[in-house]
């Protein structure tokens, strides 16, 4: 096991390995570096970054990926038709919603106080039991900007919801993995029922080759110079 800032990073050699302690961690596997990510609300882990060359020596074998588990109900689906409600009350503006969950509450939706615009929507919140953070594009498509990108660096998920003024709108889904995303949750993963939105979903070969650019790979070894 490396660490680097406090987070561990371990080689996969086949045997069982416990879920991260500390929000996520890394793993270094046959397929490629894997990101871990365990929070009160949700497992997954994700491929960052897919190895094609076999590392001579190290005997590291293929890590099972744990796919999306949720660890609290889903969400009425109620409480997405409120929210499109009250953005379709003003279609000119963006707003932002929080969706938190308590066993002893359920699940509620605030509109945090917020400075809004035609293309930005700003915010202060205490994130506290914050388990999604949805916003509208209005009139635009559903989709995540590089904005959204550094604005959503936390463990929680993140959904923006488009074409809000049309028959059927647009819902794309991830979740936040601390600097990287899991993409293209399907809205009936984190919701019980989508109404009248459909799904979009975005191409993880184009995000990759971006983030391969825009050289964070190297950056994650910067502990070897």
């Amino acid at each position: 096991m490396f660490k680097s800032n406090l987070i561990p990073l371990y080689m996969y050699l086949g045997h069982p390995m416990q879920r991260p302690e500390r929000l996520y961690d890394y793993v270094i596997a046959e397929q490629g570096i894997i990101k871990r990510v365990e929070t009160p609300y949700a497992s997954a882990d994700a491929l960052l970054a897919p190895i094609t060359e076999k590392l001579i020596g190290l005997h590291l074998q293929p890590y099972p990926l744990r796919p999306l588990q949720l660890k609290v109900p889903r969400i009425p689906g109620r409480l997405l038709l409120d929210v499109l409600a009250d953005a379709r009350s003003n279609i000119d503006i963006e707003f932002m919603y929080h969706f938190r969950y308590s066993p002893a509450q359920g699940w509620t939706v605030t509109r945090p106080e917020q400075a809004q615009s035609w293309g930005r929507v700003g915010y202060s919140h205490d994130p506290t039991g914050v388990v999604l953070d949805l916003h509208s594009h209005h009139t635009m498509p559903a989709f995540f900007s590089g904005t959204d990108d550094g604005d959503e660096q936390g463990g929680r998920f993140y959904a923006v919801m488009g074409h809000i003024d049309h028959a059927t709108p647009q819902l794309i889904l991830r979740l936040g993995m601390y600097g990287h995303w899991l993409y293209n949750v399907p809205g009936l993963a984190l919701f019980d029922d989508l109404g009248p939105f459909v799904d979009t979903y975005v191409d993880e070969a184009a995000i990759y080759q971006a983030e391969q650019e825009d050289g964070w790979f190297s950056k994650f070894f910067s502990w070897r110079s």
